[in-house]
């Protein structure tokens, strides 16, 4: 079957074209932000005109299977210029030149520069388009963007069509410091995406990049546009789709400097409402706890349970905070490498006995405060908050902590998250699970931290797998964080060992 449009306005949920989809010269088609139209050949756009309409909540989509010849317009929504709000948009068309986006009356604009630009990783760095900015948008590319309040920019060109990809590279700790492992990218279809293997087990975005994704970080980070930075979209997610032309950040790998995202033409999907689309899933247990201070809530982290999970890394469940000196997060009950993880997800049955190590960074003289703001995990399960420094144990389920603190709170090492159907106190919670201890990944150093809460001399000691002694240091005041040098060190297998008062406690790392 094929259909020869000449005007049509698509007001209906959808329309399918069969087979084939032309456009006759002089015709009109206009999809409604609630509709799409799934084209099962090809479409071919002579001399006539299609266009797509969106609001902040509402995408329409064009996917076509076959080959696509002939321009379209997306009209698509775009965030405003506020502070803290703006957008990540990629062109969802191929051949969009700068110079006729900068033109759309809607852009915002300050002095002579205008509110679309490129985020470079190297330098961590933004740069804004001007009237000499030439070229077109690289497909595949997000780019910060924002409307003077709130509307849509119109995108004009031909439909991508097959397979697409875009190149992302790690340059983190690059050019003194500056670079970043993030890599800004964007759906180049002018249809949805399917996200992650709950949108489709197979064919979805996270499942296909696998490979070319740090597996500390394997997820969609969205921006919020309200001012408290990202939001993670893994497997913890429910079924998540990407917007047409929706920006987001990834994390290259970090042993590669550059690697090939792939967008293909089996992720696309009509199916979707919004930016993204997240919820729960039944088969699963979650706990997100948000932090305020000064009653101004600045950052949330999140705790995953499902069957079949680790309390180690597991790529596509556990995700990396974007900003690693972030408020508030977590660490890693097993394989800890120091990295601090917004998603921590482990097995169901960590519910039961857990202590997880959270993340603090805030400057003293602030009132800080920790809640529950959303949890489905079983009502006999007890959720403590611990303060090692206080000595004080806070039963999340029906009391929020709250502390003023009188010194700078930084990292890891004083609160504890303790899940357990017990009734905890200071009595029968051994010292020894307070610790943690990690080698850094391209460190060259093996990080304790938790030592604070001592008052008597902390001795460490390194030993390999012959159980020979290489290593030992002798610490006669622990602070919150203790670091042993591993320099000159072989390739290999070692154990921490580190006694202090009546506590030993023992680590397996490895050094590379």
């Amino acid at each position: 079957m094929k259909f020869k449009i000449l005007y049509i306005l698509l007001f209906a949920p959808f329309i399918i074209a069969a087979q084939n989809l032309t456009v006759a010269n002089g015709g009109s088609i206009t999809i409604a932000k609630n509709s799409h139209i799934l084209v099962n050949g090809n479409y071919t756009n002579t001399a006539g005109t299609i266009t797509l309409q969106s609001d902040s909540d509402e995408f329409s989509s064009l996917l076509v299977s076959g080959t696509a010849s002939g321009n379209i317009t997306y009209n698509r929504y775009v965030n405003s210029a506020g502070t803290g709000e703006w957008d990540l948009i990629g062109a969802p068309v191929s051949d969009m030149p700068f110079s006729t986006l900068i033109q759309d009356s809607n852009i915002a604009t300050n002095a002579n520069f205008y509110a679309v630009g490129s985020y470079n990783n190297t330098t961590d760095t933004w740069t804004n388009a001007t009237n000499a900015t030439t070229g077109n948008l690289v497909l595949g590319q997000g780019y910060q963007m924002a409307t003077k309040s709130g509307g849509t920019l119109s995108f004009t060109g031909a439909i991508a069509s097959g397979g697409q990809t875009v190149n992302i590279a790690n340059n983190d700790a690059e050019n003194s410091g500056a670079g970043r492992r993030w890599n800004l990218i964007a759906n180049p279809f002018a249809s949805y995406l399917n996200g992650n293997s709950n949108a489709d087990e197979t064919h979805n975005f996270l499942t296909v990049n696998t490979a070319a994704i740090d597996d500390a970080f394997e997820a969609i980070y969205g921006w919020k546009a309200d001012g408290t930075g990202y939001t993670i979209y893994n497997n913890t997610s429910s079924a998540t789709y990407i917007a047409p032309g929706q920006g987001f950040f990834v994390a290259a790998l970090s042993d590669r400097k550059g690697d090939i995202i792939h967008f293909t033409q089996a992720m696309q999907t009509v199916i979707g409402a919004d930016d993204f689309v997240s919820a729960k899933s039944a088969t699963s247990y979650e706990l997100v706890l948000d932090l305020y201070t000064d009653a101004v809530k600045v950052d949330d982290t999140k705790f995953y349970f499902k069957e079949g999970l680790t309390l180690g890394l597991d790529p596509g469940y556990d995700a990396g905070a974007f900003d690693q000196s972030s408020g508030f997060s977590s660490r890693l009950l097993e394989q800890d490498n120091g990295v601090s993880m917004d998603i921590n997800a482990m097995s169901t049955e960590a519910m039961n006995n857990a202590t997880i190590p959270l993340v603090i960074h805030q400057e003293a003289g602030v009132a800080l405060k920790i809640q529950v703001a959303n949890s489905t995990i079983p009502e006999n399960i007890n959720v403590y908050l611990e303060d090692t420094t206080k000595n004080t144990f806070t039963l999340l389920n029906n009391k929020d902590f709250k502390l003023l603190a009188q010194t700078k709170l930084n990292g890891a090492g004083r609160f504890y998250l303790h899940y357990t159907t017990k009734t905890l106190t200071t009595e029968s919670v051994s010292s020894a699970s307070f610790l943690t201890a990690y080698k850094g990944t391209n460190s060259n150093y093996i990080t304790i931290e938790g030592l604070q809460k001592f008052l008597q001399p902390a001795n460490l000691h390194l030993y390999n797998v012959l159980g020979m002694k290489v290593l030992s240091k002798k610490i006669q005041k622990p602070t919150q964080k203790e670091m042993l040098s591993t320099v000159g060190l072989d390739t290999g297998v070692y154990i921490l060992k580190v006694q202090a008062e009546n506590i030993v406690f023992t680590k397996k790392l490895v050094i590379k």
